[in-house]
């Protein structure tokens, strides 16, 4: 009986247990932060923040290689397919997060967990007391489309419990599979700050068409297209190139403007008919008002001739659109 336990605990300590006697520490991260965001472009915006880390074996480890996998989950109750940052408004932002694999192409990062999707890994060799060292990048995207998005500060946060590292170790090589045994973590957040912005899409010209000098009250119109971020207040003022807040501007001669000096006058309105609405560059006067929604709307603007009894010729005038959020 005694011999049997003797040998029981010679083999005990004949075997030692795979132990993570591993020191690694994470330094140097930041917040993937996208300074400015404009949700009306057609681009993505881009951010990207790099994390360090660093890991030493400890005296009497017997284990020489070590694989770290780097998770990061999904914030808020949200998926890893669909990250979202939101404001206090209760609005939300889309976004996604990558690591770039071996080859340097862009994979969603992810976790260990069912359904996680892939992750970077990191296979070190303590074969010695040498610290190994390196680095990752965490790059962040917020895809374009997002036209209705409003204005404000955007924020998700990833905590230790969903950022963090687990390591796996063997006798010689680095593993090929990761443990659930969770080594560091790396917490920072993602912010982005969604600016207000209008823009005008499309400038349609209009036309008076060919008039006898005798006609009086030449009416046409056309429309210009635009976006304001959603919920953005904006007004829309008019100028002629004489530089008048009304909308009264004067067409001169495109042909022959170096012997014809004649002008012709025109109003330009926000209404349609011969007495609309005078739309100029005043603010809270005679400018046009609205508040964005992200989608583009069509402006229409209308414009008058009193007369055409002045010299035959092409007359044209420069108008520009001033648009105040």
């Amino acid at each position: 009986m005694w011999l049997r336990v003797l040998i029981l605990l010679i083999g005990v300590f004949c075997f030692p247990m795979k132990s993570h006697a591993v020191n690694c520490s994470i330094s140097a991260v930041s917040n993937v932060a996208f300074s400015s965001v404009n949700p009306l472009s057609t681009n993505d915006a881009q951010a990207s923040m790099t994390f360090n880390y660093s890991c030493s074996k400890v005296v009497g480890d017997l284990l020489g290689g070590y694989t770290l996998c780097f998770n990061l989950g999904a914030p808020g109750g949200n998926t890893i397919a669909t990250r979202k940052m939101t404001t206090t408004g209760g609005g939300s932002l889309n976004y996604q997060l990558y690591y770039k694999d071996s080859s340097g192409n862009s994979q969603v990062w992810g976790n260990q967990t069912a359904g996680g999707g892939t992750f970077p890994t990191v296979g070190i060799n303590l074969l010695d007391l040498t610290t190994v060292s390196g680095s990752l990048t965490v790059y962040g995207t917020v895809p374009s489309g997002q036209n209705t998005v409003a204005p404000g500060n955007y924020t998700d946060t990833y905590t230790g419990a969903t950022a963090y590292v687990t390591i796996n170790g063997a006798l010689l090589a680095p593993p090929g599979t990761c443990s659930t045994t969770n080594l560091q973590t790396f917490p920072f957040l993602v912010t982005a700050s969604v600016n207000k912005q209008c823009n005008i899409n499309a400038v349609n010209n209009i036309n008076l068409g060919s008039v006898p000098s005798s006609q009086t009250n030449i009416t046409g119109n056309n429309f210009f297209t635009m976006a304001c971020t959603n919920s953005t207040p904006y007004t829309i003022g008019l100028s002629p190139s004489n530089g008048s807040t009304t909308g009264s501007g004067m067409m001169k001669s495109t042909a022959v403007p170096a012997t014809n000096t004649d002008q012709v006058p025109y109003q330009l309105n926000s209404t349609a008919g011969v007495s609309g609405t005078a739309w100029g560059n005043i603010i809270s006067t005679n400018t046009v008002a609205g508040t964005g929604t992200g989608l583009a709307v069509n402006q229409t603007v209308y414009a008058v001739a009193p007369s055409a009894n002045y010299r035959p010729d092409t007359y044209a005038d420069t108008v520009t659109i001033n648009v105040n959020y």
